[in-house]
């Protein structure tokens, strides 16, 4: 007697469609994901040298001196890790308001590159506010400025209005409004510093026109988009392309009838 059953699949085929799903999951899990903000807390406040760097978070942030700095200068902080909760500390620039613990200053023209492992990232969001060497009186004083380089070596830039400053005169941390364009461009470093406005259109911070040690910055809650090397997308687009030549292979054998 002949009779007609449909096969469920040979425990081969089961088992090379749980190997490439197990295969594409582990792809997936290999991407790197949305890192979480830098928010400073876990670096020890200190004043920071020129060529000296913190890290946070799978990224590099390198101290870089003053535009005019002739050589090395072990003597000068241009940056610093500071606690905002620390009144002695804030005594000697003036605390952001809005600062809630540890945030990075950037001083006396510097600048900060970060970096990340040799891997590709975009930049997200991050706050700022602008460090006055002394009271002044509240006003736009200038830009931050962002400069990164691509892949293939080209650089891309691109600015940020400083906020305000609060009832009291004291500059505001607030979320910086970069634009889209920028926030798209895939970056190997990216290289933050500060210009102050010259009253006539333009924004200095140059060896030919240095802003003399004013153009001071402070920065927190830093969010970066990491970007997947070319070869990962590679990798995932195959693993996705067996499951699917996989499961194509066992519709058409679970539609064939076997004769018994």
């Amino acid at each position: 007697m002949n009779r007609t059953v449909t096969p469920l699949g040979t425990p081969r085929r089961a088992t090379r469609a749980l190997h490439t799903i197990a295969a594409v999951a582990a792809l997936f899990c290999a991407l790197p994901a949305m890192a979480s903000p830098i928010t400073f807390e876990s670096s020890t406040p200190n004043g920071l040298l020129s060529g000296e760097s913190i890290s946070e978070g799978g990224y590099q942030m390198l101290i870089l001196p003053s535009p005019d700095t002739d050589g090395p200068d072990l003597s000068t902080a241009f940056g610093a890790v500071v606690n905002s909760n620390d009144p002695n500390t804030c005594t000697v620039f003036g605390c952001p308001t809005g600062a809630s613990g540890h945030f990075l200053a950037v001083l006396n023209d510097g600048g900060v590159k970060f970096t990340r492992d040799g891997q590709q990232f975009q930049l997200g969001s991050l706050s700022l506010a602008f460090l006055p060497p002394a009271d002044v009186a509240d006003g736009d004083y200038g830009l931050l400025q962002f400069s990164g380089i691509r892949g293939d070596g080209t650089v891309v830039s691109s600015t940020s209005a400083f906020p305000g400053q609060a009832a009291n005169g004291s500059f505001s941390f607030g979320s910086a409004l970069i634009e889209q364009k920028f926030r798209n461009e895939v970056l190997t470093s990216l290289t933050i510093n500060a210009c102050l406005f010259d009253g006539n259109g333009g924004c200095f911070n140059s060896l030919e026109n240095p802003a003399f040690r004013q153009a001071q910055f402070a920065l927190d809650d830093i969010s970066f988009n990491a970007v997947p090397e070319p070869g990962s997308f590679l990798l995932m687009g195959l693993g996705i392309g067996a499951l699917g030549l996989t499961r194509r292979r066992s519709k058409a054998s679970a539609s064939t009838p076997a004769t018994i």
